[in-house]
C-alpha cells in the first residue's frame, strides 16, 4: 500500500483518479492547491502534480519516504529531475493525451485573433464600425509549423482542411510524413520568411529556449501572426513585444508565455508581497502587462490542454502509471534528456584610471579612463563577431566592472541581458595597501616581499585580505549561483577583477595553492570554459582583442 497525495486537484480530478484507484489498496488524498513546503506529508510515498506544481530539490529533500513522482502532463520541467534522480526517485509523465485537443486549441486562438472575436464581443449595438472589426481569411495562406511531432501533425491536419498552404519544420524530420499529410518540409529560416501565420509545437529543451528571438523574429514576413501552445521560454518576450509594437508582427496568441504563473492572481499577490523579487520574475511581469493591453494579443493561461476528454486521458494514464509502478513496472518513465551545460565567460574589466597609474584600486570606485572604455567595447564585438550569446551576466559592486559590463552588451546588441552585481566577486581589498604604487611599493618591500604581498596564497595584509579570503567568498558564489544556472543550459558572463577570477580559474582548473602566484588573467582576454556538472573544466578557450596590457 502507498500513501499517494494529489496536488492541484480540482473535483473532475478527484472523480476521475478515485476511479481509477478504488480497487487498490492505495490510501490517497486531494490537495486542491500546488504543492509547497507547507502543505507535504513527510510519511509520503507518492506525489501526483499538475504542471502548476514546482517540485523542487526543497520539496523532495522533505519527502524522505519518496519513491514517484507522477507528472499529470507531457512537459516535467516543473520537477528537478537532477534532485529526484539523485535520490532513486522516479518520474513518470503522460505521453500523450491531447494532440488534436492542443491543435484545435491553436487554431481556436488563431481564429479569434484574424477574426478581431475580442472587438467583435466588444461591440454594442452595432455602434462599432464594420471596418475596424475586418479580419483576415485563412484559407490560401500559407501556415507554418514549427515542430512536426503529435501535435504539429494535427495542426498540419486542420491547416490542410482550412485549404492553407502548410509548410513545416522540424528539427528532425520524419522520413515520409510531408507526403502523407500533404505539407513541405522546409528550414526555419524559409518557414519563418515564407509562413502568414506561425503554430509553435516543438518540446521546450536548451537548444529551443528563446528559439524565436529578435533575430528569428525579424526574418518573420510583414503582418505574420504567431501562435503559441508550446511552451512560454521558446519565444523572447522582450522581444515579441518589440516586434508587435513596430508593426512587424500584426499578432500574437499566447496560451504560454514566460512567467505564466502570474497569470494567476495569487501569484501576482504573492509576488507583490514578496520582500525579494527577482530582476527575471519583475521583468516578466512587466512584459505580461503589457501583451495584456495589445489589442493584437490574445494571452490564455496554459487552457489549450483543457477538455473533458483530455483530462480523463491525463488522469487515466498518470494514475495507472502509480498503479503499474507500485506492483513492479516502469511505465512511462521519464529519463531527463541529458542537458549540454551553459558556457561561462570570465572577463577583466577594461583597464581603470588607476591601472593607468599603477595604483592599486582594490575596494575603490575607481572608473575605467578611455582605453577601459574602448576595450569593453572591443569585448562586446568580439562576442558578436563570434555569434557568443549571453544570457546572464554577473559582476561586482565596483563601477569599473559595472562600466565594462555595459559596454560589452552594447556592442554585441545583447541589450536585454540581466546584469546582476555581487559583492562576492569584489575585488581584494588591498587594506593599508589601497591606493599606493605598486611599484614604488615593489622597491620599498624589494622582491621577495612583494611577490609575497601580492600571490601569496595566505599571506596577511593590514586591514585587507589574503588571496585565500578572496577565495573563501568567491567559490560559494560560483558553486551556489553560477553552476545552476550553466546547468540550466545558461551562458553566463562574468566580468571581474584580476583576484576574483584568479580565485575562480584556481577552482575550475584545480590549481593547487602552491602555483596561484603563478595563476594570471590577462587584460584584454576572454576565456571560454565549458565545465563539467562539478564546475570543473572540459575544455577551454581564449579570445583576445587588439590592446597593450596597462602599467598594472
Amino acid at each position: 500500500m502507498a500513501l499517494i497525495y494529489i496536488y492541484d486537484s480540482t473535483d473532475i480530478d478527484r472523480a476521475q483518479i478515485s476511479k481509477v484507484l478504488e480497487n487498490t489498496d492505495h490510501h490517497w488524498e486531494y490537495v486542491p492547491t500546488k504543492i509547497s513546503i507547507e502543505n507535504i506529508n513527510p510519511e509520503t510515498e507518492v506525489i501526483s502534480v499538475f504542471i502548476t506544481s514546482q517540485v523542487t530539490r526543497e520539496i523532495i529533500d522533505k519527502l524522505p519516504n519518496l519513491k514517484l513522482i507522477s507528472c499529470r502532463s507531457t512537459g516535467f520541467n516543473n520537477v528537478d529531475l537532477r534532485a529526484a534522480d539523485e535520490r532513486g526517485i522516479t518520474v513518470t509523465n503522460v505521453p500523450s493525451y491531447g494532440e488534436s485537443t492542443v491543435a484545435e486549441y491553436a487554431f481556436t486562438l488563431l481564429l479569434a485573433l484574424t477574426r478581431k472575436l475580442q472587438s467583435v464581443f466588444l461591440a454594442e449595438n452595432g455602434n462599432t464600425s464594420q471596418l475596424s472589426l475586418t479580419g483576415t481569411d485563412l484559407c490560401g495562406k500559407t501556415l507554418g509549423v514549427i515542430g512536426t511531432g503529435r501535435i504539429g501533425q494535427h495542426s498540419i491536419k486542420i491547416g490542410n482542411g482550412f485549404s492553407m498552404n502548410v509548410i513545416g519544420y522540424d528539427a528532425f524530420p520524419k522520413e515520409g510524413l510531408d507526403e502523407e499529410l500533404n505539407f513541405t518540409y522546409k528550414s526555419l529560416d524559409e518557414v519563418l520568411s515564407e509562413s502568414d501565420f506561425i503554430t509553435i509545437h516543438t518540446p521546450y529543451l536548451p537548444a529551443t529556449h528563446h528559439l524565436i528571438n529578435a533575430e528569428n523574429l525579424t526574418k518573420m514576413k510583414k503582418g505574420a501572426v504567431l501562435v503559441n501552445t508550446a511552451r512560454g521560454e521558446i519565444v523572447d518576450t522582450n522581444a515579441l513585444i518589440e516586434s508587435l509594437n513596430s508593426g512587424h508582427l500584426s499578432g500574437a496568441a499566447l496560451d504560454v508565455v514566460e512567467g505564466e504563473a502570474l497569470l494567476n492572481h495569487d501569484e501576482e499577490v504573492a509576488l507583490l508581497r514578496s520582500h525579494e523579487i527577482a530582476p527575471e520574475l519583475l521583468k516578466h511581469s512587466v512584459e505580461i502587462s503589457i501583451l495584456k493591453k495589445m489589442p493584437n494579443v490574445i494571452i490564455s493561461p496554459h487552457n489549450a490542454f483543457n477538455t473533458i476528454e483530455a483530462i480523463e486521458r491525463i488522469n487515466t494514464t498518470s494514475t495507472l502509471n502509480i498503479v503499474d509502478f507500485w506492483y513492479g513496472n516502469m511505465p512511462n518513465k521519464v529519463t531527463a534528456p541529458t542537458k549540454e551545460l551553459g558556457k561561462l565567460f570570465l572577463v577583466r574589466h577594461g583597464e581603470s584610471e588607476w591601472n593607468a597609474t599603477g595604483q592599486w584600486s582594490g575596494t575603490s570606485d575607481v572608473h575605467l579612463d578611455d582605453k577601459g572604455f574602448d576595450e569593453a567595447t572591443k569585448f562586446g564585438l568580439k562576442f558578436k563577431e563570434n555569434n557568443m550569446r549571453i544570457d546572464l551576466a554577473y559582476c561586482s559592486e565596483q563601477m569599473r566592472t559595472r562600466e565594462t559590463i555595459e559596454g560589452i552588451l552594447n556592442a554585441s546588441q545583447q541589450f536585454d541581458v540581466d546584469v546582476i552585481h555581487n559583492e562576492s566577486i569584489n575585488e581584494r581589498d588591498y587594506g593599508d595597501y589601497t591606493g599606493k604604487n605598486k611599484w614604488e611599493m615593489k622597491e620599498l618591500l624589494g622582491d621577495d616581499a612583494f611577490n609575497e604581498l601580492r600571490r601569496g596564497w595566505d599571506v596577511p595584509v593590514p586591514n585587507g585580505e589574503t588571496l585565500k579570503m578572496v577565495y573563501d567568498r568567491v567559490l560559494p558564489f560560483y558553486l551556489d549561483t553560477i553552476m545552476p544556472n550553466l546547468r540550466d543550459g545558461k551562458n553566463v558572463l562574468i566580468v571581474g577583477h584580476g583576484n576574483s577570477i584568479r580565485a575562480l580559474m584556481k577552482y575550475i582548473e584545480d590549481i593547487p595553492d602552491s602555483e596561484v602566484a603563478n595563476l594570471e588573467m590577462l587584460f584584454g582576454e576572454i576565456v571560454i570554459y565549458d565545465v563539467d556538472d562539478d564546475g570543473h573544466v572540459k575544455a577551454k578557450q581564449i579570445l583576445t582583442i587588439d590592446t597593450v596590457p596597462p602599467n598594472a
